[in-house]
């Protein structure tokens, strides 16, 4: 009984303390390391041995025109953000099977590029638990009938402005008076599902800036968060469409050619 009513004046005292202190956010994981997916710069080409250019410089483009393209996010195998959104499967990389900030608006825009006869998407049935190179993502696309893979990640950065420093956790709340700027990347890259050559690469860059003390909760923080992310993203797929109408250029086969 003395217990019961003490149990009120102890949670009125724990709010009380708990009021004027911060509060903090976990950022998300980071991206998907592209070059698990062959997308190497030019200078770490030259570095190849002789016998690796020359299997790179050998693939041919396979796909036929118009292509199915299934469309992937891949991340950091640790992934995970506030919406509790995290990457499936493990090793290399994790795809990402929940849309975050991606609109049906988004799926339409790639949908109806010159030349796409249908996208797709892929979920756990299909994708293994272990990934490790394209191949395992190839594989799951081919299920799909998809002629092309469209990968994409998200490179998303807290920096405290006056430190010029990445920030992990973001705390904010009394005392907290910190200007945060959020950016980020988002790349994608179209590959032959057949023997993964690649098409063709795209990327966009979003940023926004916050200070701490206009944020009083963690949702305020990720809907920032996912601001950024949704412009990044929306930009990309501007971008996926100009490469795309480049590689239809290059590899399209007219009718009768």
């Amino acid at each position: 009984m003395t217990f019961r009513l003490a149990l009120p004046a102890l949670l009125a005292l724990v709010l009380l303390t708990t009021g004027c202190s911060s509060v903090s956010y976990t950022t998300p994981g980071k991206p998907a390391d592209l070059k698990v997916f062959g997308v190497t710069p030019a200078a770490e080409r030259e570095k190849l041995t002789d016998y690796q250019i020359r299997q790179e410089l050998d693939r041919k483009p396979l796909a036929t025109f118009p292509a199915n393209l299934c469309l992937v996010r891949v991340q950091d195998p640790q992934y995970k953000n506030y919406r509790h959104h995290q990457g499936y499967g493990r090793g290399a990389y994790a795809v990402v099977l929940t849309r975050d900030i991606e609109t049906d608006e988004h799926m339409d825009t790639i949908r109806d590029l010159p030349m796409v006869a249908g996208l797709t998407t892929v979920n756990r049935m299909i994708v293994p638990r272990e990934l490790e190179t394209d191949m395992q993502l190839r594989q799951a696309a081919a299920k799909m009938h998809a002629q092309i893979l469209l990968l994409y990640t998200l490179d998303t950065e807290f920096v405290d402005i006056n430190k010029a420093s990445p920030v992990d956790v973001v705390t904010f709340g009394f005392g907290e008076h910190k200007q945060i700027r959020i950016t980020t990347t988002a790349s994608a890259v179209l590959m032959d599902v057949r023997n993964g050559y690649i098409y063709g690469l795209a990327e966009s860059t979003a940023t926004h800036e916050q200070p701490t003390n206009s944020w009083n909760n963690e949702e305020r923080v990720d809907e920032s968060r996912r601001k950024t992310e949704a412009e990044a993203f929306d930009q990309l797929v501007g971008q996926v469409g100009q490469t795309w109408k480049g590689v239809v250029a290059t590899y399209a086969v007219p009718a009768g050619g």
